[in-house]
């Protein structure tokens, strides 16, 4: 862990110009200058801490079981381990199941959205009969594996949405369906492996994975997660070099939260409480906003 590289955020700061948030390095003579978040030494090990794995650009997809469901109608899951290709580097899996219908789907959709790309990227036929066969379901999970592999190799379909709603909508689906029964408990380990499977394939700044993690947190609050804290204070340091203004929507939420976790903690939340003064003025609405929970499931259609 010592040999790995600190991270470096530019000095950000915020200001709004014909209606537009935009963020810039200038002169910290501004008064309105919004200095990083203070106290990021914790932020920055946990990142790194958690994010490793992310020196090791390789995946791997193992499908590491399958079994036969019988209702509705029977077919065979196949359960893939997702990790970087350094066991050493990756002591956290993560795991999606996934029937052969739903691998199929995903191809038929790649090729309509890259036909030029997919053309040279094989896919396992139907078969009229021998689904269940051991031969068949271990034919199938080798070309899963590989067809996996190969399409997250190229950048152009590793950043689509088809590739990523099919790596995590089916959990986060029926996460969402914990949550409006208030089982947060059961919602936090699917949106747990749901982020960090995302944030495997995507860079930390990425989009899908910083919902991915907002919502990871705010369920976490809503749960009384001692993680809660662990993953916020990532979501802040990630924050401080972020310029997408449909994800700066989810920031003042977010630090609300975490005002309220240090307060419930004991810990000094002045700093965070500055950075939001200092976005007050700046013109970011301040109070009144919607939950960082309510805000990031508005934005997502299931």
């Amino acid at each position: 862990m010592n040999n790995l590289s600190e991270y470096k955020e530019e000095e950000l700061n915020f200001q709004i110009k014909t209606g537009q948030l935009t963020v810039g390095v200038e002169a910290k003579e501004s008064s309105d200058y919004i200095q990083p978040l203070r106290d990021t030494d914790s932020f920055s090990f946990h990142d790194r801490e958690m994010d490793v794995s992310n020196f090791c650009n390789d995946l791997k997809f193992e499908v590491v079981s399958a079994r036969t469901i019988d209702f509705p109608k029977k077919h065979v899951t196949y359960r893939v381990e997702v990790r970087k290709d350094y066991p050493e580097l990756d002591t956290q899996p993560n795991y999606i199941e996934r029937r052969y219908t739903e691998f199929l789907d995903l191809y038929k959709s790649l090729c309509i959205e890259f036909p030029t790309i997919m053309s040279s990227i094989s896919f396992p036929k139907k078969a009229l009969m021998g689904n269940f066969t051991q031969e068949m379901i271990s034919s199938r999970s080798a070309s899963f594996q590989s067809f996996l592999k190969l399409i997250t190799e190229n950048e152009q379909i590793k950043n689509s949405n088809t590739l990523i709603n099919f790596l995590q909508d089916k959990e986060q689906q029926e996460a969402y369906n914990y949550i409006i029964d208030k089982k947060y408990d059961q919602a936090v380990p699917l949106l747990e492996n749901c982020f960090r499977m995302i944030n495997k394939i995507q860079t930390d700044r990425h989009p899908e994975v910083l919902r991915s993690l907002c919502l990871l947190v705010a369920c976490c609050e809503a749960n009384k997660d001692p993680q809660a804290e662990y993953f916020a204070e990532i979501a802040l340091h990630r924050y401080e070099a972020v310029s997408d203004v449909d994800l700066l929507k989810y920031y003042v939420p977010l630090l609300e939260l975490c005002v309220h976790l240090y307060w419930s903690s004991g810990r000094d939340k002045t700093f965070i409480e500055e950075r939001l003064s200092r976005l007050k003025r700046c013109g970011m609405k301040v109070g009144g906003n919607c939950t960082l929970l309510d805000m990031v499931l508005a934005d997502k259609v299931f």
